[in-house]
């Protein structure tokens, strides 16, 4: 009997080593509105809570010209996204972003979206890693050698600023 209390508790110990460090975490912000953080889909922004996000995204309407430079290179980036639910810039900017990367042909699965907290932090330690102080920054990599970064505001628009960086244009 001892040893299956032992293989039960093994068992449970592992299960609990499985679970994400990033797993979303849903909790309410100062203001009692909902807020996420951790490593998520864009889908989870899909809810009237942060009605924000489907807006803004119907709203915006990329420019041509810069999109025609993302569209070809699309398929060599990775984009690293920190940003707050809380966060009104991040309200403003990460619609725009995602109108962009659909327009361009970036894909989901070529995106990472953490959402930090109030502190700009995240469980996994990605923000630290990043060296993370403003949101929403957004992280261009190609390989795995960042190539550019935009933090906090565009100059221009969202994919002039990316285009920019594509052609080492600052």
């Amino acid at each position: 009997m001892r040893s299956r209390s032992y293989i039960v508790i093994a068992v449970l110990l592992a299960l609990a080593s499985c679970t994400p460090k990033n797993a979303l975490m849903i909790t309410k912000d100062k203001d009692g509105s909902k807020m996420i953080v951790g490593t998520a889909s864009r889908s989870v922004l899909h809810d009237p809570a942060f009605s924000w996000f489907d807006r803004g995204y119907e709203a915006y309407h990329p420019v041509a010209a810069p999109l025609a430079i993302i569209r070809g290179q699309a398929g060599a980036l990775h984009i690293e996204i920190f940003g707050g639910t809380w966060c009104e810039d991040t309200h403003e900017l990460l619609p725009h972003f995602y109108k962009v990367a659909d327009a361009a042909g970036i894909r989901d699965a070529q995106i990472t979206l953490h959402l930090v907290d109030r502190d700009k932090k995240t469980k996994d330690g990605s923000a630290d890693r990043y060296k993370i102080t403003n949101v929403p920054t957004y992280i261009v990599l190609k390989g795995d050698k960042e190539i550019g970064r935009i933090t906090e505001t565009v100059r221009k628009s969202i994919e002039a600023d990316l285009a920019d960086i594509l052609t080492d244009k600052d």
